[in-house]
């Protein structure tokens, strides 16, 4: 069924679209009596590497050679493509060139690990190879997202001590590595446990978890291309030569503007530009004028924008508006557009938009609109839930907990995990100069010409918050 969108008169001459088609949500029976439906995403929820694999086995045999356990990549290390110009990876649909990017990274992430494992354990087959390595690359891409993104995410040394205890425990990781896992989760971190914990609810990532992922604000108009034959500058910084608009590098025009740019460049351009914040008035241009893509990466022959048909997708699945949202947390609801943002201008606009009723504001307005915490690219209301759920990815699923160990792993397979911290450390293993030559920063997440963090000698669980 398709439902169309139709802007307003006063402020249709300010939207890329004046009316677009769109298809509802297909709703599916929960043999629940309180919330008798919901709908079932066509992606798997588990930290399973599914954009590099795939969600289904159709996929899963397009990416895969059927030899030592590997998948699919050009020499050069860009994705392959079909005759259609579509890339051979995991999830395609709706993509960009910054996602195939990273898939071509993991993809050979996920290659290296094959060779390693067959290099200790030559008896091992190809479905063995495969599905050893799709674990160990799966827990490499869960733990980069945990202690690496999520850091730089929330910046502060609070959240790096909880962000880290998830993985290693109060006890840390030295303990962790010398003794193993011991005592429970606090003291030894959810990843090891004995068994996992689902509190009583089947594994699955929520409508409000997929909500405050709304994140589209991060992405810029134009990607800067880098000039990598230049000298770098002052750290390690590098002329932008052109400006890419976006529109050239999303879906099948993105592949080939991929291609032609190389993955290497790509990811080094990539780091040396800021993303957007989370912020009101802050969300791409071109995402309002957008081409979605079907399953199988074909385009549709209907225009989206995307803004608006993401507040729609709450309304219509029943994500709580912003107020209710925040009660269900146990956080305090604002009661005047004051207690939201100290913007004078938002404010008159959100009055505009909904009158005086706060109960009506939209829950990813409302995110965007939010005051943050210092140090925090997202808002208080999306970190609760952030905070919640990084935790239940590791705890609730066997991979990470009673199946983490040799038998399912190998050693040299947990090694491999636990031995990779962050981002860094996988592009130092497929593009070995490209860190020390053009990243200066910590973390790959960072702009990669600031500053890197400085020393702190002080064990991480004594300092002082500030």
């Amino acid at each position: 069924m398709q439902i169309e969108l139709t802007a307003p008169k006063e402020v249709a001459g300010q939207c890329p679209l004046k009316s677009f088609k769109f298809f509802k949500t297909k709703e599916i029976p929960t043999g629940f009596y309180e919330i008798k439906t919901g709908s079932s995403n066509i992606r798997t929820p588990w930290w399973d590497g599914s954009a590099v694999y795939g969600s289904n086995g159709e996929v899963l045999q397009k990416v895969r050679t059927f030899k030592d356990g590997k998948l699919n990549i050009s020499k050069d290390g860009n994705l392959l493509h079909n005759e259609n110009g579509t890339a051979v990876a995991g999830d395609i649909r709706n993509s960009w060139a910054g996602v195939s990017t990273l898939q071509s990274l993991f993809i050979q992430e996920h290659n290296a690990v094959c060779d390693s494992l067959k290099k200790f354990y030559p008896d091992l087959n190809d479905e063995e190879l495969y599905r050893h390595a799709r674990l160990v690359t799966s827990a490499v891409i869960a733990k980069v997202h945990t202690i690496d993104w999520t850091v730089e995410l929330l910046k502060t040394d609070t959240l790096l001590a909880v962000i880290r205890s998830n993985l290693y425990g109060l006890l840390g990781k030295k303990f962790k590595d010398t003794f193993g896992h011991v005592g429970g989760s606090i003291l030894g971190g959810f990843v090891g446990m004995k068994k996992p914990e689902n509190h009583g609810v089947a594994y699955s990532l929520t409508e409000e978890f997929a909500s405050v992922y709304r994140m589209h604000s991060l992405l810029p108009d134009n990607l800067h291309l880098r000039d990598l034959s230049a000298t770098p500058g002052p750290n390690k910084s590098l002329p932008v030569v052109k400006e890419i608009p976006m529109k050239k590098l999303i879906g099948l025009p993105g592949e080939k503007t991929l291609t032609e740019i190389g993955v290497a460049r790509q990811l080094v351009s990539m780091g040396h530009q800021a993303c957007g914040a989370l912020e009101l008035w802050n969300y791409p241009e071109w995402l309002r004028d957008l081409v979605p893509q079907n399953m199988d990466g074909t385009e549709r022959s209907e225009h989206v924008d995307l803004a608006a048909l993401e507040i729609y997708r709450d309304r219509e699945r029943n994500v709580a508006r912003y107020n209710q949202f925040r009660r269900s947390l146990l956080l305090i609801p604002i009661s005047k557009w004051e207690d939201l943002t100290d913007d004078k201008e938002a404010i008159q606009v959100l009055e505009e938009v909904y009158g005086d009723d706060v109960e009506e504001l939209d829950l990813l307005v409302g995110l965007m609109a939010e005051k943050k915490i210092k140090g925090f690219a997202i808002s208080e209301t999306a970190f609760v839930i952030f905070l919640v759920m990084a935790t239940r990815r590791l705890e609730a699923d066997r991979f990470f907990t009673s199946n983490y160990n040799e038998e399912t792993y190998t050693k040299k397979g947990l090694e491999w995990v636990n031995t990779t911290e962050s981002l860094k450390d996988v592009i130092d293993r497929h593009y070995p100069e490209m860190t020390h030559k053009w990243l200066n920063s910590s973390s790959a997440f960072s702009v990669w010409d600031s500053l890197p963090n400085s020393p702190n000698h002080v064990p991480l669980y004594l300092r002082v918050p500030h």
